[in-house]
């Protein structure tokens, strides 16, 4: 029954195959997953995972391909818009809810990496071009420094996110008292910006008006 109802809605098939190639993927990795094995999690057959995919390859693309477009489907009115200044704490805030919120995604990040495999996930660099155009945009209006690369800056804040939320589970163990996603986000976030800021830090004001006492006092020898 399931397998016909599927049948006779190409979209519903497609999703129930893509829900149950990300789970195996995920768990088992690309060589260890079987076309036959998605097709008994999922419920539609296997020539009808081949009529809509092709092949075992282009399907593992297609997963790729909609965790990355999902981003976009959480986010829509910020996924596109690259003519803002970039807002640090808004667009980790936006990662460490999807990703978050899509613990196979995760997953399958880790196990991609485990099986080396290094291509560019299709759509992937759509996010990091977003990120990197509004970095752009604050540099040009001064609120960044333009020292930095902002496609190197783009990486960075989206590592921040990815590696806190992949590996908190196993910094709970080692670390008394570990701070929640929140009270992460706060901290790397004033990391970030007290980096970006071009006005000087409060080190630096302090010891130039510690030179400037001195330069003004008088010589006591």
């Amino acid at each position: 029954m399931v397998k016909v109802a599927r049948s006779r809605n190409p979209q519903i098939a497609q999703n129930a195959v893509l829900d149950a190639a990300l789970k195996l993927f995920a768990e088992k990795g690309f060589a260890e997953t079987s076309l036959r094995q998605i097709s008994v999690e999922s419920g539609v057959s296997h020539p009808l995972i081949l009529h809509h995919f092709g092949s075992k390859d282009d399907l593992y693309k297609a997963v790729k391909r909609r965790v990355v477009e999902g981003y976009g489907e959480r986010f829509p009115a910020a996924a596109h818009d690259v003519q803002r200044p970039i807002n640090i704490r808004a667009e980790m805030r936006r990662l460490m809810t999807y990703l978050g919120e899509n613990e196979l995604a995760m997953k399958l990040c880790a196990r991609v990496r485990v099986d080396g495999d290094y291509q560019v996930w299709p759509g992937e660099p759509d996010i990091f071009n977003v990120i990197r155009q509004r970095i752009e945009v604050a540099q040009r209006r001064g609120l960044v420094r333009a020292d930095l690369q902002a496609s190197l800056l783009s990486i960075m804040i989206i590592g921040l996110v990815i590696f806190w939320l992949d590996g908190r589970r196993c910094f709970a163990q080692r670390f008394e008292n570990l701070p929640d996603d929140e009270a992460y986000l706060n901290d790397a976030v004033r990391l970030l910006q007290q980096g970006l800021q071009i006005l000087p830090s409060t080190a630096q004001a302090e010891g130039q008006a510690a030179c400037q006492e001195m330069a003004d006092s008088p010589d006591e020898n």
